[in-house]
């Protein structure tokens, strides 16, 4: 047994051969010691409806707890612009769906807002004056931090546009996210250092054909996953079998891998990315496989 980073695990993990991509016959369920899967139609909306203009869904923790994670989604509609405001801690966004516009500084002026489209990763940081909204299109945010995570809003300054504050926000575009090549999958550090103590976030992306499947193994904490895009496949237990002992997870659904929990997972007949969210140090130990 080795003990690895938390993603490179991957890399060393490859099985060469090509699996067959067939679909089990039976049904497999997933043991819920080990993970928990929430998918979008079983989110818990604060307003079921879906009338307001933002509306929200928490999937762990809260912020106003100081010293916790949290991670929720805010989903905008359009047409909404909000005021002014900062945070008492950095919050690590993704935009997950839609489009949204985000602007810095006092200074509400749309006609200088930047277009933030699907992929987009951002951090507000902590005490810096930010603004944003939706113009013709909706969005969604999904926002991770440590609490408290309260907004303070400021009064809106009259004018004229001076430019924003480029340091009150970091803003990655999709085409800037930095990958980088390990072995057969994509990997890009966006926040944090899973070595080290504290928030960490990071994208991975699987290719299909199944030669990206990690073998079983543990965290010692727990890891929070965000399937971006493809069918991610994920299998629980010391029994190594992606063919007959996978479970499809979908775009848009929230999972929790608890720590020291055997688990393994990979992609299939697609590539899929991640956006996985955790406290480091982070360590991935290999288990040993039944027969």
């Amino acid at each position: 047994m080795t003990t690895q980073h938390p993603l490179s695990y991957l890399a060393g993990a490859m099985t060469a051969a090509v699996m067959n991509l067939a679909t089990p016959a039976c049904a497999v369920e997933l043991d819920p010691a080990v993970v928990s899967v929430v998918t979008p139609e079983q989110f818990k909306w604060r307003d079921p409806t879906d009338r307001v203009a933002t509306n929200q869904v928490n999937l762990l923790g809260d912020p106003s707890k100081a010293g916790e994670l949290y991670i929720y989604i805010n989903k905008f509609k359009p047409g909404r612009f909000g005021n002014p405001h900062h945070h008492p801690n950095d919050r690590f966004i993704t935009v997950i769906d839609g489009a949204s516009w985000h602007g810095t500084g006092s200074v509400v002026d749309v006609a200088h807002a930047h277009r933030v489209p699907t992929g987009t990763f951002m951090i507000d940081h902590a005490g810096k004056i930010h603004w944003g909204g939706n113009k013709e299109e909706g969005g969604s945010y999904l926002i991770a931090g440590i609490g408290p995570g309260g907004s303070v809003e400021v009064p809106k300054s009259p004018g004229p546009w001076a430019g924003g504050d480029p340091s009150a926000a970091t803003v990655v575009l999709p085409e800037q996210i930095p990958w980088r090549e390990h072995g057969v999958f994509r990997l890009a550090n966006l926040a944090g250092d899973p070595d080290k103590r504290g928030v960490f976030v990071q994208m991975l992306m699987l290719p299909k054909g199944g030669a990206g499947f990690s073998r079983p193994h543990v965290h010692p904490g727990p890891l929070y996953t965000m399937v971006l895009s493809g069918t991610w496949w994920v299998g629980t237990g010391d029994k190594f079998d992606p063919d007959n002992l996978t479970v499809p997870i979908k775009p848009g659904t929230f999972v929790t891998h608890y720590g020291n929990r055997t688990h393994w997972d990979g992609a299939k007949n697609e590539d899929v990315t991640l956006l996985i969210i955790g406290e480091g140090p982070v360590t991935t130990l290999r288990v040993d496989e039944a027969k």
